[in-house]
């Protein structure tokens, strides 16, 4: 219950800030302007009004870019902050375990980051979903709409586990910052760059091991919390998740994002437990 009580008051203090409400209005804003630039209209039907405005619009745009900033900002300061102010020392004097705090702010901050997404998508829905019955657009896919946004706020949430790791092996705040920052810049900005030279360096090591250069290629891509959401949701849009030619791919992306929300606070903590507040 430690864990529920502290994941409970992160939530709440989160969800009362400022920033998420202006989180929340500008995923609003942005979400409403990709679809006034897309006008879904009576051209492409169904598929016109949903796949094409969140699959490349949104997901560019906002998803794959804008969410796993926002999960490193939410999420760095999250042990390091309370370390800083000494506030940690009270809350481990209560009886909470090092592991209960930072799990619990993995699950208070990502919930209210959750939250937010979820929000900021809604009430652009529903006016499309309005629109839609008045016939004034295209047929408006209320399905698609709302599982894409789960999807983007699954990866919210490993990027918040991610800047939790890292804010509790960091010291300061300022290298819990610096670390999430520089995951944020390999997973969105670099990877492709990074993992091309690493296939060119490692071919004559790959080579002989009983596999392909090609899987190993795929492997990286999924391995990417970005890149494997894009995946589940691109499936998820042509009603293919879990199966179809990709569905081993799709597990593996599964597999990655699960390993991406545990490990890096496991990491973080395990460090963590060997400081002397």
């Amino acid at each position: 219950m430690s864990l529920a009580a502290i994941a409970e008051k992160d939530f709440q203090d989160a969800v009362r800030s400022r920033g998420m409400l202006a989180l929340a209005a500008l995923f609003s804003l942005l979400v409403a302007a990709f679809a006034v630039v897309v006008r879904p209209g009576g051209q492409g039907g169904e598929q016109f009004a949903t796949e094409l405005l969140l699959r490349f619009f949104v997901g560019p745009f906002l998803v794959t870019t804008l969410v796993p900033l926002v999960g490193v900002v939410v999420g760095y300061n999250a042990v390091s902050g309370e370390r800083e102010s000494g506030s940690l020392k009270l809350l481990l004097s209560l009886p909470h375990s090092r592991a209960d705090v930072v799990f619990g702010k993995v699950v208070g901050r990502g919930a209210a980051l959750s939250l937010a997404v979820l929000t900021g998508f809604l009430l652009p829905g529903l006016v499309l979903f309005a629109l839609a019955q008045t016939g004034a657009l295209a047929t408006f896919n209320v399905g698609a709409f709302l599982g894409y946004t789960v999807f983007a706020a699954v990866l919210g949430v490993v990027f918040v586990a991610i800047a939790v790791g890292c804010s509790a092996a960091a010291e300061t705040q300022r290298r819990a910052l610096i670390g999430g920052v520089a995951i944020y810049v390999l997973f969105v900005l670099l990877w492709g760059a990074v993992t091309g030279q690493f296939l060119d360096a490692a071919s004559g090591l790959i080579d002989p091991l009983p596999v392909s250069q090609q899987r190993v290629s795929v492997f990286l891509r999924v391995a990417n919390p970005t890149t494997g959401v894009e995946l589940l949701s691109s499936a998820f849009l042509g009603e293919q998740l879990l199966s179809g030619e990709t569905v081993n791919q799709q597990i593996s992306a599964v597999s990655m994002l699960v390993f991406w929300t545990i490990a890096p606070p496991l990491l973080g903590l395990w460090k963590f437990d060997t400081d002397d507040l």
